[in-house]
């Protein structure tokens, strides 16, 4: 195929330009700054120069600053070779020594990762700060009067310059410091500070010699493009200084105590990510926007009350408790440096609220406040969920859990809702938060909470689906969380007793709302991931720390550990979104298995490679197991799930309190503990009952196990972890870095058949067959140029004998059944006697031309009966030049109307009548008639036409 060889050896030629280009980074493009004067910025010339300010400025100290422009150059080399980036930066290494050589400068190695533009010094580059006179002041203030004696040169010394010097001051000969000492200082001063004006004023022309002389170099050098010259400009640290009352006392966000013990936000602050242009709203009890730390940043777009169905969510005042909500938005988005209350995690995000706790609750009001605004608000804080008294089994039910799995995929313009919920406050009931829908679904982020110490409070649950926890009050002795406040019932607008899980669901939602500030294209996975990644290890005496097969540690306490503001930021922006969620689930596993007193029972379900064919489940999320159990005491019941890895989760804890005969109606259990390792293998249950009472106290009636992940592999797992370790030292966080935001992800299903890996053969296959349909396009168009000619003759033959079949004469004796007989006809022109279909005419016996043929129908009873002549029109009976049909009755003469054959021939089998090979025997015409001959060996008669038709 020509044609794909032509194509790929283009496409081959284009990336290795492309490769050659890109090879130089973006040093290619030339910076945008001032042309000197005198050269012309027109694209033609060789090089420009580019350094701010006229090209004979004077390179000395500027008044009232060292504001200094430096003896160095940034030099953009040409690279005009065509060979490969390995061996252009050889050569442009040779260029540079050569460039430095030539100039009398250093080469001081390439900028930054541009391979193109190299660092050139001059030699006495450190000797430039002399002339500054704040460094001089300030240096003179401090060796005192002595000191200062000996930076006074003599009269007739030359300045000089020595690149082994460590400091500005220029040399004395040491036999002069004695004699100089000896004289009274008042009769000295004026003149030596007169020699030392004079001294620098010689230097400065000294320096304007060694600039001009290196430019000028510049200029000339056949290896360089553009040059600037370097300029020493003043930055200033940035520290963090509110002016908010109480911000020192919000030791959640800033620990002077215990340093290690916050979320360690002050860096992701200093870089200007403060959640600018991320909406965050509470779904809680209201919220009052009209405070001064809320109002700024309040967004009325996102905020809707469903208790009263109005756009206002300011809560009833006429309950006491209801600053709920109030708080914690404080805790996200309080505005900074407005000299009331605190700071906000993320100061400068817009905040919402949506009241919905204030009345009573249904599953469409729950599933109305997840999805309420979605296309404005980013994350949703939940600090609410069942009771929590170590009993209750509830979560979202069918519409809320609805909404939940609507939010996540079509939220956010497609990247899909957060939802972040607190763990419970159940602890010193004995409670799970595995017992908890809200907790336990996949589809949320679940934080737990760990007092100003690191330790888990004792009001906090444990659970296996805990994805991490942030920091909220302990006990009595232990600081709570500094917030913003209502202004009724007495409120001051601020408070330092906000507590409970409820005080840390909102700081995770505020460090997220940071995440999303830094990389907007974050999906709702993506945030699970970095969190599951960065979270780090605490209370590691207590906590009972589990290490996964994939290098996770897990406790039950405080889920994959303590969520750090820096790291999340930091990993957001290296992050690469991950694949679409694969689910693979088991079928139920019907047991009826009855469960006795101190009994335990263990069941294994194996999935191996085979039955993971098709869902493209490379490695492991969530694990949820749904059971069915009939028991006549809840709470004596425990459930643990091994992974293949033998990393083990206790789904369902045993519950004092729990003394519900209602059993597990199918509950699903999730677990955390298993992310990122392999999926196949042997996972078993373990059901336990503690019950000391004999006999049989229960069934166990079926399980279900389900799977969720996504097509990365345990590998790739591990590489991301490795880039997301790199990423904390904050390179990432400059204003010129800046990640690539893919799309929103398609909506596929969570449950879908399509797996990634069919979707790209899809995908492939019809690029491919795109790819295919060209080149047979342009295969045509550009070849087979007989081919078409032949074509193109067949297609002429078959619309002439077409016109020719539906056209007749006016007389009558064309009859119906004659015309039908035409249609059905086959024409013979080789003088065997075989009757070829009409259809399958050659184009050989028929050029573009108007030809004739002697055409009988097809079939034996047919033949011999009548005979269709395909003449041709006389020029002066028509003006069409389209041939005419003519039948002949076989009682008839064979003849045409008016007309001769010549040397007709009757062949006895088909009873077909064919061109005879004698021309020469026809008689001239007596008319004016067009003369056509077939193309092949054999001639056609040539007919005269009748007084009839002229």
């Amino acid at each position: 195929m020509p044609i794909s060889v032509i194509c790929l050896a283009s496409l081959l030629v284009i990336t290795f330009l492309d490769v050659n280009s890109l090879s130089q980074g973006s040093a290619g493009t030339q910076p945008a700054q001032e042309v000197s004067p005198g050269y012309s910025s027109s694209p033609n010339l060789s090089r420009r120069v580019l350094y701010n300010g006229s090209k004979h400025r004077h390179p000395g100290y500027t008044s009232g600053s060292c504001h200094l422009d430096t003896l160095s150059w940034a030099v953009k080399l040409k690279d005009e070779s065509f060979l490969s980036s390995i061996f252009s930066h050889q050569i442009l290494e040779e260029r540079a020594d050569i460039v430095a050589k030539e100039t009398g400068m250093i080469n001081e190695g390439p900028i930054g990762h541009f391979t193109d533009i190299y660092l050139f010094a001059h030699p006495d580059s450190k000797h430039l700060r002399a002339l500054c006179p704040d460094y001089q002041r300030s240096r003179e203030t401090s060796n005192k009067s002595a000191q200062s004696v000996q930076t006074f040169q003599p009269y007739n010394k030359p300045v000089s310059f020595s690149t082994s010097a460590k400091n500005t001051a220029v040399h004395i000969p040491r036999e002069q410091h004695q004699s100089l000492l000896d004289l009274e200082l008042e009769d000295v001063v004026a003149d030596k500070v007169k020699s030392l004006t004079e001294e620098r004023q010689g230097a400065s022309l000294a320096l304007v010699d060694i600039i001009k002389y290196t430019e000028e170099k510049l200029d000339e050098h056949r290896y360089v493009e553009w040059y600037t010259r370097q300029t020493v400009r003043r930055r200033t640290k940035r520290s963090l200084s509110f002016n908010d009352p109480d911000f020192n006392l919000q030791w959640h966000l800033i620990n002077t105590a215990e340093p290690s013990m916050d979320i360690n936000v002050t860096g992701v602050w200093e870089r200007g990510i403060t959640g600018k242009n991320v909406v965050a709203v509470v779904v809680d009890d209201g919220l009052e926007w009209t405070v001064p730390d809320i109002y700024p940043n309040y967004n009325s777009r996102g905020s809707w009350d469903l208790n009263s169905n109005d756009a206002n969510p300011l809560p009833d005042v006429s309950n006491k408790h209801n600053h709920h909500g109030t708080r914690c938005a404080g805790e996200i988005a309080a505005v900074a440096n407005n000299q009331y209350c605190g700071v906000g995690v993320a100061y400068e995000a817009g905040i919402a609220g949506i009241r919905v706790l204030d009345g009573p609750m249904t599953d469409s009001l729950e599933a109305t406040a997840f999805t309420k605004n979605f296309d404005v608000n980013d994350v949703y804080s939940c600090s609410w969920g069942p009771d929590d008294d170590g009993k209750t089994v509830d979560g979202p039910h069918h519409l809320a859990n609805l909404a939940l799995r609507h939010g996540v995929y079509f939220g956010r313009q497609g990247y899909g809702s957060i939802y972040v919920v607190a763990s419970g406050n159940g602890g010193s009931a004995g409670d799970n938060c595995n017992y908890d829908g809200y907790a336990n679904s996949i589809f949320t982020i679940t934080i737990g909470a760990v007092d100003e110490t690191g330790h888990m409070p004792y009001y906090a649950e444990e659970c296996a689906s805990m994805l991490a926890v942030t920091f909220s009050s302990g006990s009595s002795l232990m600081r709570s969380i500094v917030t913003t406040d209502w202004l009724h019932h007495d409120g001051v607008g601020c408070t330092i007793q906000h507590t409970g899980t409820s005080a840390a669901a909102p700081l995770a939602a505020g460090m997220i709302v940071l995440m999303l500030s830094a990389r907007p294209c974050l999906t709702w996975r993506d945030i699970q991931h970095i969190i599951v990644i960065t979270a780090l290890k605490i209370d590691i005496d207590v906590a009972q720390w589990q290490k996964n097969a994939a290098g996770l540690h897990h406790s039950h306490k405080h889920g994959f550990g303590l969520m750090d503001a820096w790291r999340l930021v930091n990993a957001a922006k290296v992050w690469e979104p991950v694949p679409w969620m694969t689910v693979f689930t088991s079928e139920l596993q019907t047991v009826n298995d009855h469960i006795y007193a101190g009994s335990v029972m263990s069941y294994k379900y194996e999935v191996t490679r085979q039955n993971l064919i098709g869902y493209n489940l490379g490695s492991l999320e969530y694990v949820q197991v749904t059971v069915t159990i009939k028991h006549k005491y809840r709470g004596d019941i425990q459930i643990l799930l091994y992974c293949p890895s033998n990393t083990y989760s206790v789904l369902g804890a045993y519950r004092p309190n729990d003394d519900s005969t209602d059993g597990f109606d199918s509950w699903t259990f999730s677990t955390v503990r298993c992310w990122a390792e392999r999926p196949y293998g042997l996972y078993r249950i373990k059901i336990y009952d503690q019950g000391s009472e004999g006999g049989d106290r229960g069934l166990f009636i079926s399980w279900k196990l389900k799977l969720f992940g996504s097509a990365l592999s345990y590998e790739d797992m591990q590489n991301r972890m490795k880039k997301v370790y790199d990423s904390y030292g904050g390179q990432y966080l400059n204003d010129s870095y800046q990640a690539s935001c893919p799309p929103p992800p398609e909506k596929i299903h969570v449950t879908s058949p399509l797996s990634e890996k069919i979707l790209k053969i899809l995908i492939l296959t019809g690029v491919f067959a795109t790819f295919m349909a060209i080149y047979e396009s342009l295969e045509y168009l550009f070849c087979y140029d007989n081919e078409k000619k032949e074509h193109s003759k067949l297609m002429t033959l078959y619309k002439n004998a077409h016109i020719a079949a539906n056209r007749t004469p006016s007389d009558d004796s064309r009859t119906s059944p004659e015309r039908q007989t035409l249609l059905q006809g086959s024409v013979s022109y080789d003088g065997s006697g075989e009757t070829i279909p009409l259809q399958e005419v050659s184009a050989s016996c028929f050029d573009s031309a108007d030809h004739r043929a002697l055409i009988s129908p097809s079939g034996s009873e047919a033949a011999g009966s009548s005979q269709m002549y395909l003449l041709p029109d006389c020029e002066r009976a028509s003006s069409s030049s389209s041939p005419m049909l003519y039948d002949t009755p076989s009682n008839k003469s064979s003849e045409p109307p008016n007309g001769r054959v010549k040397n007709q021939t009757k062949h006895p089998s088909s009873g077909t009548t064919s061109c005879a090979a004698n021309h020469d025997q026809l008689p001239p015409p007596s008319h004016d008639c067009r003369h056509r001959s077939c193309d092949t060996e054999l001639e056609y008669d040539e007919f005269v036409c009748s007084d009839d038709f002229q």
